[in-house]
């Protein structure tokens, strides 16, 4: 993650600013950092749904994201949408975050994940991304980049920002114990079984 005591280049695959928050402020409890967002093109649709798609594009924004900063240490890709679980609709909404370092090493993290309406999960199923799927008072803003449709639902008690820092702190703790045993991007990739946009280049020291 850098020299020991030395500023830590992040990369950040989107210019959501929920996201791009939601990164400086997990990683800056662990680490002296600085953060770039990069706006990454993702081979997954707009409103991705299940796990692949929403791995696939966690890490193909976390790639792209390292691969358009030469000089960054580690990237961060966050993908959200609905994801397998056992529900009456066979969902449940959550975010995944994906973190990419130089040795092409890979970690993954969820965030909490909770249940939608079926008819919402029908329009996303159907393309319809989150924010256009709901229907919220007006006044309410962009939930996509402020508090979220989880936010409005709980009257601000959990944010969409506050379960992107979970997902991100998630993906994190793996490298705060031992990074050795993470899996590699190829390794990610033969799992998931489709290549993704971007690929790894590790640097040689």
């Amino acid at each position: 993650m850098g020299v020991l005591g030395s500023k830590v280049l992040v990369a950040v695959g989107s210019v959501n600013p929920v996201k791009v928050r939601s990164v400086r402020r997990v990683l800056s409890r662990f680490m002296d950092v600085e953060v770039v967002p990069v706006d990454v093109r993702t081979s997954v649709p707009r409103q991705p749904v299940g796990s692949r798609d929403l791995v696939l594009g966690a890490l193909e924004r976390a790639l792209g994201a390292l691969n358009m900063i030469p000089r960054a240490h580690l990237s961060v890709g966050v993908e959200a949408g609905p994801m397998e679980f056992y529900t009456r609709t066979g969902f449940l909404e959550t975010q995944v975050a994906v973190i990419v370092d130089r040795d092409c090493r890979i970690s993954v993290g969820l965030s909490p994940s909770f249940e939608l309406d079926p008819e919402v999960v029908k329009l996303m199923l159907m393309g319809e991304e989150l924010s256009q799927a709901v229907r919220v008072p007006r006044g309410i803003g962009d939930i996509g980049e402020m508090i979220g449709y989880i936010g409005y639902i709980t009257r601000g008690l959990i944010t969409r920002q506050g379960l992107t820092e979970v997902a991100v702190a998630m993906a994190l703790a793996p490298r705060l114990q031992n990074p050795g045993w993470l899996l590699s991007v190829e390794e990610l990739v033969g799992i998931l079984g489709v290549k993704p946009l971007y690929e790894c280049v590790r640097v040689v020291s």
